[in-house]
């Protein structure tokens, strides 16, 4: 359970949790139409839904995320801090951290993940990948539990160009999205991810805005996460969210099947743009 719960907004949101991010040609780099808020966001997670036959009685927790601009890339930081009670095994805290740097033209990604479970490391997980040849194959290297490659296949996105590629289907009106993600948060190749995209919804008055940068138009998205099992019917997980036009995120369930998790935006602060 916790291997899923590392994504969360994974989908850049990310966003990746469940974040949690093809099958259709795309541009290296997104459109100069979308315009990303490097942001710094807080979300209580609390149990949504718990299903009958579920091994766990209650969730709760919090989830740090960071999406910053680099000039040259982007950096994505998430932190999650889960409690998980068990009727049997009682309670069991899992921290996880996740990092990564991503060019911007999509040629290169950094990744490093570590999960702590009760206060010890039970696994960490660091390499890179890369694009020789813009439109060609790719490779992703690991470094740590060991040495291990894995290959990718041209049009596999990283995780902010995948959530840059559905704002720009979504402002042009697309209903759907098919896409191939690598995000280097376990040890194989890429993910599948299928997007359904609602209507778009207005951006909301002043007064009803918690903060002042999601005072923008919004769509409600509903993502699917599919694994290594090819050709499987169901996903692996399934995440709704509701994403702003310019990246930020405010609502999202994560639905791992004998539970849903609830994430519930709490404090939301704008990042400057670094440059060296």
């Amino acid at each position: 359970m916790t291997q899923q719960c590392r994504r969360g907004l994974g989908f850049a949101f990310v966003l990746a949790l469940a974040v949690p991010l093809v099958a259709v040609p795309l541009a290296a780099r997104p459109a100069a139409a979308v315009q990303v808020q490097p942001h710094r966001a807080i979300y209580d997670l609390e149990l949504a839904t718990l299903r009958s036959g579920a091994a766990v009685a209650d969730v709760s927790g919090q989830m740090l995320f960071e999406w910053a601009d680099s000039c040259d890339g982007w950096i994505i930081g998430q932190r999650y801090q889960l409690d998980f009670l068990y009727p049997e095994a009682g309670e069991v805290a899992v921290d996880t951290s996740y990092t990564s740097w991503e060019a911007k033209d999509g040629s290169s990604f950094q990744f490093n993940l570590r999960t702590m479970t009760n206060g010890a490391v039970d696994e960490e997980i660091r390499g890179s990948a890369e694009f020789p040849v813009s439109g060609g194959d790719g490779t992703a290297e690991f470094r740590l539990p060991e040495a291990q490659a894995e290959p990718l296949p041209a049009g596999t996105l990283f995780p902010t160009a995948h959530s840059l590629a559905l704002l720009e289907r979504a402002a042009a009106g697309d209903r759907f999205f098919l896409a191939v993600m690598f995000d280097g948060t376990e040890l194989a190749g890429p993910i599948e991810l299928s997007a359904v995209i609602g209507p778009q919804a207005p951006a909301p008055e002043a007064a009803a805005a918690a903060f002042d940068v999601i005072q923008r138009p919004s769509w409600p998205v509903r993502l699917a996460f599919f694994g290594q099992d090819a050709g499987a019917a169901a996903p692996d997980y399934e995440m709704e969210l509701q994403i702003y036009d310019n990246g930020v995120v405010d609502q999202v369930l994560i639905d791992y099947g004998d539970f849903v998790l609830r994430g519930v935006l709490r404090d939301l602060e704008p990042l400057d743009v670094v440059c060296p």
